[in-house]
Order: structure tokens, then C-alpha cells, then sequence
């Protein structure tokens, strides 16, 4: 299972340092958007973005804003707390940063078409929306999955944003 590994190491070190152009994806209600590399097929249904990659386009990237937490009286940061709070009810550690909190758990694993695929999911706050994303791809682990674990999905957490 070193794919999670990875992961972590990506999400506390900051990855590899490629760089890659990256696309401004935007959710169908125009409500939140993501950069997202420009290598991805993106599609927007709903509060969703699901992107595909890879070589064989059998990578997949899953967006999906849960929850806008933001209202009158509501104060700032709630999707945030509410993160911290999974993190403690499940152990994992949550990454912090500014007005933005991330959750990242080892998901499970499938098998299609003869190969393996491990899932690795996340819980992600800006402010007062709490998105989830799930990357699926196959193992072993690819040289597009390798490049995306570095800056690109370090610019796709700090460029995700919500906007009322």
C-alpha cells in the first residue's frame, strides 16, 4: 500500500516541484471553482468536477462541493472547525492552513479490467465550504499520478475557493 504513503509524504512536504499549466474549473452553478492541470478532461455536473488522467485516461479525480456553511450570523471558519473535529473523532491528523483545513484518508481498494486501483480521500475547508475529493488511480502508482502529488495538487488546495 505505498500509494497513501505518497500522499502523505506529498500533502506534508510539498511534493515534487513540477511545474504544470493548470485550467480554472469551475462547478456547474458557477458557485466554486479549482485549478485543476491542464492535461485533465474536466466535466462540471453540479457541485462536482470530475476530471480524468493519465495516460490511459483511467485516472480519476473526483470534486464535489458538500456544503456551503455560510449565512448571516454564521461566523467564519465553521467548515473548518468542522474538519479539525472529523480529524479528532478519527485520529487522523488535519493539515491547517490559514482558513483552510485539510482532511486526507487512505480509501479503498478495486480492481477493474485486471488492475488494481486505490482510492485516497479527502475532506477539504475554505472558510465556510467543505468540499471532498476522491483521486482513484491504478497502482502501481504512475509517473502523471507521481507529478500530480506535487504542485499541482499543492495549487489545486490553495486555489480551491467558494464563493457566496
Amino acid at each position: 500500500m505505498r500509494f497513501p504513503i505518497y500522499l502523505s509524504a506529498a500533502m506534508l512536504l510539498g511534493g515534487a516541484t513540477v511545474a504544470m499549466a493548470s485550467q480554472l474549473s469551475r462547478f456547474s452553478s458557477g458557485h466554486a471553482s479549482a485549478p485543476l492541470p491542464d492535461s485533465f478532461k474536466v466535466t462540471a455536473r453540479g457541485e462536482d468536477l470530475v476530471a480524468t488522467f493519465g495516460e490511459d485516461g483511467d485516472h480519476m479525480l473526483e470534486l464535489t462541493l458538500l456544503e456551503d456553511l455560510s449565512g448571516p450570523g454564521v461566523p467564519a471558519g465553521k467548515a473548518v472547525a468542522f474538519v479539525e473535529m472529523e480529524g479528532e473523532k478519527r485520529g487522523v491528523d488535519v493539515k491547517r492552513d490559514g482558513n483552510r483545513a485539510v482532511l486526507m484518508e487512505a480509501g479503498e481498494q478495486s480492481r477493474r479490467k485486471g488492475k488494481t486501483f486505490q482510492a485516497v480521500h479527502w475532506q477539504i475547508a475554505v472558510d465556510n465550504c467543505l468540499f471532498t475529493m476522491t483521486v482513484t488511480a491504478p497502482l502501481p502508482m504512475s509517473k502523471e499520478l507521481d507529478e500530480f502529488l506535487g504542485e499541482p495538487l499543492n495549487a489545486l488546495m490553495q486555489g480551491i475557493s467558494c464563493t457566496p
